[in-house]
């Protein structure tokens, strides 16, 4: 065989053996979250859904109208950004940059 034969045959073997290690992993963290995690039920207290009055409901569905009017109101438009604040050189800054452009010479 030739080198660049075995080089893909070793990486092969090593991609293979990466992917299979994840799967591996993958498959026994979900076995350990089907025997860990007890079903929870989540049932409402009897008193809620008996007290719910028209008045309550009517609340509800005003505050839903006004969340969904503030959504509405909120504009997508694209708009400009405004600039970043100058930034402020030191005057060490200003003299090493200076110093740069002389031994380099202007951009154009």
């Amino acid at each position: 065989m030739s080198n660049l034969s075995t080089a893909l045959i070793v990486t092969a073997l090593g991609m293979g053996l990466v992917f299979a290690m994840i799967i591996m992993l993958w498959g026994l963290m979900a076995l350990l979250v089907r025997l860990t995690v007890t079903p929870e039920t989540h049932e409402l207290p009897q008193e809620v859904t008996e007290t719910a009055s028209s008045s309550d409901r009517k609340l509800r569905a005003a505050v839903a109208a006004v969340a969904a009017a503030l959504g509405r109101e909120s504009s997508t438009e694209p708009h400009e950004f405004p600039l970043p604040p100058t930034a402020f050189v030191s005057a060490w800054q200003a003299v090493m940059r200076s110093e740069m452009l002389k031994k380099r010479g202007q951009k154009r």
